[in-house]
């Protein structure tokens, strides 16, 4: 059961550079959120 599940392509080996590159991702996201905000808050006050 094991060895079936470690070799089956639907479950592939998670590397360190997918964790980086996720990691990388939620900062640029929370980075536009913030400059979307920023480009709300320009709009109301304007």
């Amino acid at each position: 059961m094991f060895t079936l599940f470690k070799s089956s392509p639907k479950f592939p080996v998670v590397k360190p550079v997918n964790i980086h590159q996720v990691k990388s991702y939620m900062v640029k996201f929370e980075e536009s959120l913030r400059i979307f905000e920023e480009i709300q808050k320009e709009a109301i006050h304007s």
